[in-house]
């Protein structure tokens, strides 16, 4: 059995990654980083609850000002698009969560760290990746970083991401629904934090394709 450590944001895919991963021992590490979108992190203690998994919840909202203000994400100022902007990307966001993940990794001696950042995060939009830090040649670059990082001696600790193992959204959620279809759709996707989930941000409307591309019914409670 692996000692795994997922950062698991509540979303669509990190959980559908942590469930794919759930016969090992997983720990849950789970940010908040100044995202409008914090009901995720019910999701995330909902699942450690569910299958006791270990969960960590780092709070690192007073460092959100490194990420700048022209984001959708963190940005009440900036608005929510239904489609894809460059302003839904947080700058390096993955690395500032695996820079401290691989930290604790190696320190607790993990074998692996997984994420959900799959193949359609590293689609070309306008000559560049859509998002550059779900790329697998971002993991591997982090992941030999941390190696040259730390003592010889040391257990290398191996990044995984979907992107890495080629996997599409959609073989994120047909692989997690037939695993648990409850957690799954308890996932929260929209980049706002309204009662239920807009149905209409670029993310909700992501969340909308891969389901229906999945043959999978969306039982997911949209605004509209």
């Amino acid at each position: 059995m692996s000692k795994v450590l997922s950062i698991c944001s509540g979303g669509l895919d990190s959980v559908s990654m942590t469930l794919i991963n759930k016969d090992e021992d997983v720990t849950l590490l789970n940010f908040n980083y100044g995202q409008k979108a914090l009901k995720e992190m019910s999701v995330v203690e909902y699942m450690a609850k569910k299958y006791n998994f270990k969960i960590i919840q780092a709070d690192i909202s007073a460092l959100s000002w490194i990420f700048g203000k022209d984001n959708q994400l963190t940005n009440s100022d900036v608005n929510v698009e239904g489609e894809y902007k460059t302003s839904v990307v947080v700058p390096l966001r993955n690395g500032v969560f695996l820079q401290l993940a691989l930290a604790y990794a190696y320190s607790e001696q993990f074998d692996k760290i997984i994420l959900g950042s799959h193949m359609d995060d590293c689609a070309l939009v306008n000559d560049d990746y859509a998002f550059p830090d779900c790329t697998p040649g971002f993991f591997d670059a982090m992941e030999l970083a941390a190696r040259k990082g730390t003592l010889k001696s040391q257990k290398t600790v191996l990044v995984q991401s979907a992107s890495k193992l080629h996997m599409h959204k959609i073989d994120l959620i047909k692989k997690a629904y037939e695993i648990d279809k409850d957690v799954l759709f308890r996932t929260w996707s929209c980049y706002s934090n309204g009662e239920k989930q807009c149905g209409k941000c670029d993310s909700c409307m992501n969340r909308r394709r891969a389901f229906e591309s999945a043959g999978i019914k969306d039982e997911t409670v949209y605004e509209s």
